[in-house]
């Protein structure tokens, strides 16, 4: 067997031309300029420390200067903000981008702005910033469709109708406007320090700035948002009572079953410790943009306004007109004689306990809030002497609204400024309400007094409804008319002449669909077609057949006169024979 003899390399050293090292030098400078893929796919290239011969610094170009660029000046601004730097020094390089500028050559005359970071600030910690500052602006909002009536125009004539005709009332419009804008007014919870929600109750908004009185208790108010029906309401929290009989409940629901147009509806009671202490709270009917009798009548800026009022008018006017006052009387009576059949007493028949919703409108709130604070077995007895309250109260808020100031111990005076300014019949009102206590007195007594009156505001409630049987009397016309099946003995009398008109009219009030062929239930269309045919306009209509082989271009005018053409046929057949 031979030794094992390891290897030795040769000590010859090989020779090499001089065109081989020349053409492995110029392919190595070649791929040194040209830009490694794994950059232009990738980014980076993992094998850029470890021999790859590729280009791969992609960041770094160089850029040509002309000489006329050289002597440049360079901008830089006096203010740079954090949150810029930090915006740069995130983004990445460009080539066109600046290293640095010089604020050398700004004109110091001219201020520079404040940095926008400054301003974004505040919203970015407080998620409510705008909503607990005031805006910006100052300018009052117009939200009227068309500017009011220059003062230059004068008298139009007859046939001519300014573009305001065509729209709501700016008043209208701003007061649903408003009260759209009071609905949907949120506030922070955490601020204000109130729960989540309550019950079944959330985004609570006081209405109030300071909490009231009542039994000793604080009260606070707060607008809500069930979660049930998504609606808004009005929860009225007791703070710091503990409910001790459980019975007490039971008359809310009494009061549920009473729906009354005057009278704040009610909907449930409960006890709750969401605010940190035993609460009693009262769920009652929503109505934005609504103030007591004592904010409309009592309050300083009331009295301000009706002195101004009366020093510009030279007169020594009284506060409440003698119609409106009637007005007030009707409501109040209907509601406490409701209130009184089902067996009930009011007992807050007072000017911070009635609101106006709208115009003259009142309404009767915090019902059933007294019979459970003050809860006691209530007997025959008992209900009826706190019905005779009522009656006490309700005298002396009329006492109160006649001579614009709350009651005082002595009624001479006030009842001598009655006597001077209002009818003998609201006074004897007023002396029945203020009389004392009895059994004979009631409710039905004081209808008897107010009845020519209560007759007055019904008949102009009437006036609203003067027309409505219009519509009723031409629709009962046009069904008289089409589809008789046979009328002189021809059975097709509704399809011919005049009578196939008032067919085609029939379906293009009634019987209308839209591109999908789905029917169009615009009760707004037909009243409008029913009104204009009523009065017999000279708007021009396209009455088309089921089968689109008829068309006629006929006026609500011509339509009438065809309507009563027919009717006064069918009417009058019977005479002629």
């Amino acid at each position: 067997m031979k030794p094992f003899v390891p290897y030795q390399p040769s000590s010859t050293i090989p020779v090499q031309s001089n065109e081989s090292s020349t053409q492995s030098k110029s392919t190595k400078s070649t791929h040194q300029k040209r830009l490694c893929r794994n950059v232009i796919i990738h980014g980076f290239c993992k094998f850029q420390d470890k021999g790859c011969e590729f280009k791969h610094d992609s960041m770094t170009q160089t850029t040509t200067t002309d000489s006329v660029s050289v002597g440049a000046p360079i901008f830089v601004p006096r203010s740079s903000s954090t949150q810029g730097a930090l915006r740069s020094s995130l983004q990445p390089q460009r080539s066109n981008t600046f290293p640095q500028f010089d604020n050398a050559y700004y004109p110091p005359s001219l201020n520079m702005p404040t940095p926008l970071s400054s301003s974004i600030k505040p919203l970015m910690e407080e998620p409510y910033y705008y909503m607990n500052n005031p805006p910006s602006s100052s300018a009052i909002l117009q939200y009227h469709v068309c500017p009011p009536t220059l003062p230059h125009i004068s008298n139009l004539h007859q046939h001519q109708r300014l573009i305001q005709s065509f729209h709501i009332s700016d008043n209208l419009k701003d007061q649903l406007i408003k009260r759209n804008e009071s609905t949907m007014t949120t506030v922070s919870a955490k601020e204000l320090g109130l729960p989540e929600q309550v019950h079944v109750y959330h985004s609570l908004c006081p209405l109030e700035d300071k909490p009231g009185r009542l039994l000793g208790h604080a009260s606070w108010v707060y607008k809500a948002i069930s979660r049930i029906d998504g609606k808004y309401y009005t929860m009225i929290r007791i703070e710091g009572f503990r409910l001790v009989n459980e019975q007490a409940m039971k008359v809310i629901k009494q009061w549920r079953q009473i729906r009354h147009a005057n009278i704040v509806s009610i909907h449930e009671a409960f006890t709750t410790r969401a605010f940190g202490d035993s609460s009693l709270v009262f769920i009652y009917d929503y109505h934005p943009c609504s103030i007591t009798l004592s904010e409309a009548y009592f309050s300083p800026q009331a009295q301000a306004i009706l002195q101004a009022r009366f020093q510009a008018a030279g007169i020594n006017g009284i506060p409440v007109p003698e119609t409106t006052l009637w007005s007030f009387i009707t409501q109040m009576a209907s509601v406490l004689k409701t209130v009184h059949q089902a067996g009930l007493s009011v007992r807050t028949i007072e000017p911070n306990k009635i609101i106006m919703t709208s115009k003259n409108r009142l309404r009767i709130c915090c019902t059933g809030l007294m019979d459970v604070l003050q809860y006691d077995s209530m007997d025959a007895q008992k209900i009826s002497l706190c019905q005779q309250e009522d009656l006490l109260l309700f005298g002396k808020l009329i006492l109160s609204l006649a001579c614009h100031s709350l009651p005082t111990t002595s009624l001479i005076q006030p009842m001598e400024y009655i006597s001077r300014f209002y009818s003998a019949d609201l006074k004897h009102v007023v002396l029945y309400l203020l009389a004392k206590p009895s059994s004979e007195k009631s409710m039905d007594d004081v209808f008897s007094m107010i009845g020519p009156r209560l007759l007055h505001e019904l008949n102009s409630s009437q006036h609203h409804e003067l027309e409505n049987s219009r519509l009723v009397r031409l629709m009962s016309k046009l069904n008289f008319i089409n589809e008789r099946p046979e009328y002189d003995r021809d059975p097709t009398w509704s399809e011919e002449g005049d009578r196939y008109m008032i067919k085609l009219f029939r379906d293009y009030v009634f019987h209308q669909v839209d591109d999908l062929g789905l029917p169009m239930v615009d009760m707004a269309h037909v009243i409008s077609c029913l009104n204009k045919l009523d009065v017999g306009v000279d708007e021009k209509i396209l009455l088309t057949s089921r089968d689109d082989q008829t068309s006629i271009v006929v006026t609500y005018k011509e339509l009438k006169t065809c309507i009563s053409s027919a009717f006064h046929d069918l009417y009058h057949t019977k005479s002629k024979k």
